[in-house]
């Protein structure tokens, strides 16, 4: 069964169905039953995974345009295998949230597009040709500005329009990437192809990988965001849609960071070492300076919105340095980031709904009359502080100790975010729970937890605390394809073998391969 194709085809034709509904009710019932549906093949996917093999698995390949070397290529490996899950349980959530406080004008529409843009990221995250890969990348950013253009606050015209400049900019680079890496391994490959397993291996020489590299890192830094390519980001995030916010950073900002993995590393190893600590310094750059805005924005959204950016900041570190424990922290990280940033921005819309304002200044007290959105939101904070005992613990631990081993200064400065997070974090939760009661009717109970608010907000929670108790459960499955992805780079950049945990002649393996994994 073609479960991996399966699961991009299911929310793509919910979405078609749903866009073209005038009734709001059924548009609601058919656009919930393809989110969860998707879900539910997801979980299949899952449960099929061997997660002791390194190579992709569960492929279904379609020749698409032979004479093009294009094919529909998908399938899932240790790194994607969690982002797909992540993705589709993001995206329900996201659904149940849409349809509870559905546009009065064009809210089918507005549930179509919110399925396209998960069909995009499914694809993205299982292609395993390029570019089917850069289709999946662009077909992602229509539904995204959409969204934002018709149904944002705001400025959101503006918004939009810097979304899309910013994005399209980085895309037109990867494609000429794209195109030219085909072009180059052809002597390599025998013809023209795009699979990205062919394309593993091809010596394209230092100066022609190190090209070649900058131009997917281009747009794989402008999606994360990663400084100083962020300028979409407060716009975006501050004037979209709250629903939309919450899947911008909880699963699109995923795709640049999976790209650097799946893509960057394995495929121009050559050219790695030439962007290590350049990459290394923006990213410790984006970890200062997104938490510096943190400290000081005004509203709740622009402090969640700044504070993903620190964050990722962190994952994007932990794959740069080539260190496989930095590397499998990065992977738990982009599903703990994911979590956490997806229950602070449902804390906000709970919050901003309920008290009329997103602004810090104007709330106080809160928790006297709304006891339970108190405790919700204390456990996202000491998650978002990544306290021990917190989903976020294992991951950052995991980043900041391979970093460590590699470059010891990286890993001093990398700490400071973790003290401004202590510090913006708790600044959000006390200026808004504790103190009089300020800006909200009847002490505060406005902004309580409802019934409909849980079913979107308790599950985020029941999932931290999943990977708080067993962080192992994602450890084990990523470990074999992280240290597949990594040991190309690792190789060309010299590092001795004992840090290597797959030589090349072993992780060279065609995708329906399944060899025994150390």
């Amino acid at each position: 069964m073609p479960w991996v194709s399966i699961l991009i085809l299911v929310p793509l034709a919910a979405a078609v169905v749903v866009a073209l509904m005038r009734d709001r009710r059924i548009a609601r019932v058919v656009a919930l039953a393809g989110s969860t549906l998707a879900l539910a093949v997801s979980v299949v996917v899952v449960a099929s995974f061997d997660r002791g093999v390194a190579v992709m698995q569960q492929v279904d390949h379609l020749d698409w345009i032979p004479s093009a070397g294009v094919s529909w290529d998908v399938g899932v490996d240790g790194i994607s295998i969690w982002l797909v899950l992540l993705t589709t349980a993001i995206f329900t959530l996201g659904t149940v949230a849409a349809c509870q406080r559905l546009p009065e004008q064009r809210g089918s529409v507005f549930l179509g597009l919110i399925l396209l843009a998960e069909a995009g990221l499914l694809g993205l995250f299982t292609a395993g040709d390029l570019i089917l890969f850069y289709v999946c990348w662009e077909f992602m950013l229509i539904p995204f500005a959409l969204l934002i253009w018709n149904w944002g606050e705001g400025g959101q015209k503006t918004a939009g329009l810097v979304f899309v400049v910013y994005t399209m900019a980085g895309s037109l680079l990867m494609l000429v990437a794209i195109i030219s890496t085909g072009i180059i391994a052809m002597d390599h490959t025998g013809g023209l192809s795009f699979l990205i397993r062919d394309l593993q291996g091809v010596a394209f020489g230092e100066a022609t990988s190190t090209i070649l590299l900058a131009g997917f890192l281009i747009a794989f830094a402008i999606k994360i965001p990663l400084w100083p390519l962020h300028g979409w980001l407060p716009r975006a995030y501050s004037q979209a849609p709250l629903v939309v916010t919450i899947l911008l950073a909880a699963v699109m900002s995923k795709a640049g960071v999976y790209g650097l993995l799946r893509i960057g590393l394995p495929v121009f190893p050559e050219g790695v070492g030439n962007v290590v600590i350049p990459i290394a310094i923006l990213a410790l750059t984006g970890i200062v300076y997104g938490s510096l805005l943190a400290w000081r924005a005004t509203t709740m959204r622009l402090l969640v919105g700044y504070s993903s950016m620190a964050h990722l900041g962190f994952i994007v570190l932990g794959i740069i340095v080539l260190d496989r424990m930095a590397a499998q922290g990065a992977v738990l990280q982009m599903v703990n980031h994911g979590l956490v940033a997806a229950a602070a921005f449902v804390i906000v819309l709970i919050l901003g709904r309920g008290a009329g304002t997103e602004d810090m200044d104007r709330l106080s007290g809160l928790a006297k009359g709304a006891p339970r959105m108190a405790v919700a939101f204390l456990i996202v904070t000491m998650a978002a502080l990544a306290l021990p005992g917190s989903n976020a613990f294992v991951g950052e631990f995991f980043i900041l100790g391979g970093v460590f081993n590699q470059y010891a200064w990286m890993a001093v400065i990398a700490t400071l975010g973790i003290i401004y997070a202590a510090v913006y974090m708790l600044r959000m939760y006390q200026s808004t729970m504790n103190g009089p009661v300020h800006g909200v009717r009847d002490d505060g109970r406005a902004v309580e937890m409802t019934a409909r608010d849980a079913i979107v907000l308790i599950p985020l929670i029941l999932m931290m605390m999943w990977i708080a108790v067993w962080p192992g459960s994602l450890v084990g499955a990523t470990r074999a394809s992280t240290d597949m992805a990594l040991a190309p780079a690792q190789l060309a950049d010299g590092r001795p073998v004992e840090q290597i945990g797959i030589l090349p002649a072993r992780a060279a393996l065609p995708a329906t391969d399944h060899p025994e994994q150390p």
